[in-house]
């Protein structure tokens, strides 16, 4: 067992193992290379050896409980040719220059990232280096990239207010697998324009449905991007509008039975001649605390019918008590639960059954518009406003669990809701970040069930000269011009020609996904400049051909 593999786990045949000594807790290894002919790289010169220099080196990974520091001898090189005298140091497959740990710490850099809970200091710790190598290490290796397009695509926002410019991230979910597509600075029209914009169009044409809550912007997505799919309002979203409008209306009533105990108590302060105090009213009691009898489905109330003596009203209870008390208060709060249980028992029994959803959403809102209460006067003017959204809620489709089982569920925003939660949580146990591009890799990363990493160093590309544009194209459209640009140009190895005409279309204010001569490819949609042009060339080439041949 004489080769380093045992120990690091990875392949340097050349290097023996000269001692292996352990002290406490520490396992010390002492590795060496035997001599060898080496001629400079350079000249081809034979090299001699000024010696050898022990490196001590720390292996993250411990052997049978044991911490291994290995002590790695290294020879010093010089070219024996006075006019080159070129010196290099003896390299290593395990170890990198100047490096104080195994190369096998940046595997465990880079996986420890997977798990959200741990910060980058939390790392650094645990395997004895640098915060900032760490991040390093990150950043090297993990550049994740935009996913594509699936048929069922889900988007929320979360709040998490990095900078002025990035409080609301915006997240696009793969519904049918449940893995983050990206993840993008601001929910702004100026950042997710371009961004979508540079899809390729045949892309975003084959979403099927996207599936948001009920908010406009999200909405008009569709008509803008994705012309082929059909909005979907999440049905958690629709009940929560129907509980915060009720739970408004709660504490509207609360407020107003507190100010009426305010003063009848300074009216009993003004006759008494001192400051006189009254107990909470029954009233106040019950919509501070049972409040959940209006905004809790009843299926979820857990009744008790053991009582137990309540310190308010100084005798026994139970939650029926509590419940017919609470609905004394005033007459409307029965008939107002009775319309919201009307509209859960229509969410719930209709799953997978989109016609008969439709049948009785018209009822609902009929029922709704004429039954005189203004919370849901107003919700029957939202069910106007998002019917088709809300019915195609109800369609059942195939998807991915979070254990990879393959189920079958309504098409919702839950999954993409549990996902925010991790974001925030992110955010949270990092104490904030600063860096936009590195929360949004370590999120992909963490939350990706097999994400791709680059193996190597990232390197910068210079980036193309910026387009000179005609003095009548928007500015606004120049962002979206520009990402569909540098779309066009990674789908395409252009020729110098191909690009000069490219540019100079765009540089007019037309999009590369058009061309110039009305050309459609067979599946009916509009040729992208680049293909008309080489379609056109060929028919030419064809012609001439052809025309060139004897008769």
């Amino acid at each position: 067992m004489n080769n380093i593999i045992t120990f690091l786990g990875l392949e340097d045949s050349s290097v023996m193992i000269e001692d292996v000594s352990t002290e406490g807790r520490v396992r010390t290894i002492t590795l060496s290379t035997p001599p060898e002919a080496r001629f400079c790289p350079q000249c081809g010169f034979r090299m001699y050896s000024r010696g050898i220099r022990t490196r001590k080196i720390n292996h993250p990974i411990m052997q049978d409980t044991f911490q291994v520091v290995i002590l790695l001898k290294q020879r010093r090189w010089r070219c024996t040719n006075e006019l080159c005298r070129r010196e290099e140091n003896e390299t290593f497959n395990f170890i990198g220059k100047r490096r104080r740990n195994t190369n096998a710490s940046d595997f465990l850099i880079v996986n420890a990232f997977r798990d959200l809970t741990r910060s980058a200091a939390d790392i650094a710790r645990a395997l004895h280096t640098s915060d900032s190598h760490v991040l390093d290490v990150f950043d090297r290796f993990v550049d994740m990239k935009r996913l594509p397009l699936s048929d069922v695509i889900s988007i929320d926002e979360v709040y998490l207010n990095m900078d002025q410019d990035c409080r609301y991230v915006l997240v696009i979910q793969d519904f049918l697998t449940g893995e983050p597509i990206d993840l993008l600075k601001s929910r702004r029209q100026n950042v997710t324009e371009p961004y979508f914009a540079a899809i390729p169009k045949e892309e975003r044409f084959a979403v099927k449905y996207l599936i948001s809550d009920m908010n406009n912007e999200y909405l008009r997505y569709v008509e803008r991007y994705f012309p082929n799919a059909e909005s979907v309002v999440d049905s958690f979203h629709v009940i929560q509008w129907i509980n915060m409008e009720l739970d408004r209306f709660l504490r509207t009533m609360q407020k107003s039975f507190a100010e009426r105990d305010t003063r009848n108590e300074e009216e009993k302060s003004r006759e008494a001649g001192r400051q006189v105090h009254l107990p909470m009213s029954d009233e106040v009691y019950l919509l501070k605390n049972y409040r959940f009898f209006l905004l809790s489905s009843t299926d979820s109330i857990r009744y008790h019918e053991d009582p137990h003596m309540d310190r308010h009203f100084r005798y026994l209870m139970r939650t029926t008590d509590y419940e017919e008390r609470f609905f004394n208060i005033d007459p409307s709060l029965k008939e107002l639960r009775e319309l919201k249980e009307s509209y859960v028992r229509f969410n719930t029994v209709n799953a997978g059954k989109p016609q008969k959803a439709a049948s009785e959403l018209d009822q609902l809102i009929d029922r709704y518009s004429h039954c005189g209460q203004d919370i849901f006067v107003r919700f029957s003017g939202l069910l106007k406003r998002h019917r088709e959204a809300i019915i195609n809620s109800f369609v059942l489709i195939e998807r991915l669990d979070r254990n990879g089982n393959s189920i079958v569920s309504r098409l919702s925003n839950g999954p993409i809701e549990a996902m925010n939660r991790k974001a925030k949580d992110l955010k949270r146990l990092g104490r904030g970040y600063r860096n936009f591009d590195h929360l949004r890799n370590r999120f992909l990363f963490a939350t990706r069930l097999d994400p791709e990493l680059n193996g190597r160093e990232q390197v910068k590309e210079d980036a193309p000269h910026a387009l000179r544009y005609h003095n009548t194209v928007l500015k606004s459209r120049q962002r979206v011009l520009n990402a569909e640009l540098e779309s066009i140009l990674e789908k395409y190895d252009c020729s110098k020609e191909e690009l000069l005409a490219l540019r100079h279309w765009v540089a007019e204010g037309n999009s590369p996904y058009d061309n110039p001569d009305g050309l459609y490819n067979e599946a009916g949609l509009t040729c992208d400049f680049i293909a008309a042009s080489r379609i056109l060339d060929e028919a030419f080439n064809e012609i001439d051909r052809m025309g060139g041949e004897p008769e």
